[in-house]
């Protein structure tokens, strides 16, 4: 019997403490449900505020960046078997970018610029890269990924370029500032299916084909000897471009990828106008370290209205459109602002 009263008792005890128990969750739990409201309604104080400080600061509408960078490259070979030439080759480089955004407006400029020389045992020092472009993009957004575009492009080289391939001293000059130059100007539609990726498409498109200097026009190696001015030419047609950019492809790797083709669909001889005008520059650029990198550049280009010699050896004087290829490595210093 005293055993049974002894369990009574302790049930009795244990429900009385869960009861209590019970009574404090409850508590707990609405002193949470008013934590969390009072939490809320901070939250969307501050939210408040932070728009107020964001309205109140001055709209963001550039963004510009600059890069720096001279390379070096050297070869010296001493009794090697396989044979080489001692070289040594400097080339700077100088990027810049400027881009404006406000509202349903957007601008982008990018130049280019590069200039190297190299120096092969027993040969004089001559140039081995020299570019000037300058792209600017004005566009007016449709929606998020689609807009109206109008594209203006500059090329030339700074300096004179020889034809190394004449031994002699007084070789024929075959480019030099403004011979030549390219000028392009289109309007179109541009799409960005993603932000790395730009695809612009033109049925209205001008290229014009500067040769300032007389004795470079009268070698008809830019432009046709039957058009009637050898110092300027202007074509119109169709373009499209593929620019795809990312700036960390990996943690220090960078690439820019940039496709360009031309149609002239106007051209007066009519089996030219089937041609493709097709420019293919890529660039990847390593960081090695705060001031220590690397770049790799190549470019294709093929133009029918350029001529270039076919075997300067076996047949001197035979011209023609030749598929242009050109590919460039350095190691060296580049400093970013």
């Amino acid at each position: 019997m005293r055993i049974i009263v002894v369990l009574f008792l302790s049930c009795i005890v244990s429900s009385a403490f869960a009861q209590q128990d019970s009574l404090k969750m409850v508590q707990k739990e609405k002193e949470l449900a008013e934590a969390k409201a009072i939490l809320a309604d901070a939250q969307t104080k501050v939210n408040q505020i932070t728009g107020e400080i964001n309205a109140m600061k001055p709209v963001v509408k550039w963004q510009t960046g600059r890069l720096l960078a001279v390379n070096f490259n050297q070869g010296t070979f001493s009794n090697w078997a396989q044979g080489g030439i001692n070289a040594i080759s400097v080339t700077a480089l100088g990027n810049g970018f400027a881009d404006y955004k406000y509202k349903n407006w957007s601008w982008e400029n990018n130049l280019d610029l590069a200039y190297g020389v190299i120096r092969n045992q027993g040969e004089s020092l001559r140039k081995n890269e020299d570019k000037i472009d300058f792209l600017s993009k004005v566009g007016r957004k449709v929606n998020n990924k689609l807009s109206w575009a109008s594209i203006t492009r500059f090329e030339s080289q700074f300096a004179e370029g020889f034809d190394f391939n004449d031994e002699s001293e007084d070789r024929p000059v075959l480019s030099r500032f403004m011979a030549p130059a390219y000028l392009k100007i289109s309007l179109g539609i541009d799409y960005k299916p993603t932000p790395k990726l730009a695809i612009y498409f033109s049925p209205a498109a001008g290229k014009w084909t500067f040769v300032s200097d007389d004795s470079i026009a009268a070698l008809n190696l830019y432009i046709p000897e039957s058009h009637t001015n050898p110092n300027r030419r202007g074509e119109f047609g169709a373009l499209a471009s593929f620019i795809y950019q990312n700036k960390e492809l990996t943690k220090n790797v960078g690439l820019r990828s940039s496709l360009e083709l031309f149609n002239n669909y106007t051209d007066p001889v009519k089996e030219n106008q089937g041609n493709i005008d097709v420019d293919w520059q890529v660039r990847t650029d390593i960081k090695l370290g705060k001031y220590i990198g690397a770049n790799l550049f190549t470019h294709l280009r093929y133009d029918h209205d350029t001529k270039i010699e076919y075997d300067p050896e076996n047949k001197p004087g035979v011209t023609g459109p030749r598929l242009q290829f050109k590919e460039l490595f350095g190691l060296g210093f580049q400093y970013k602002f």
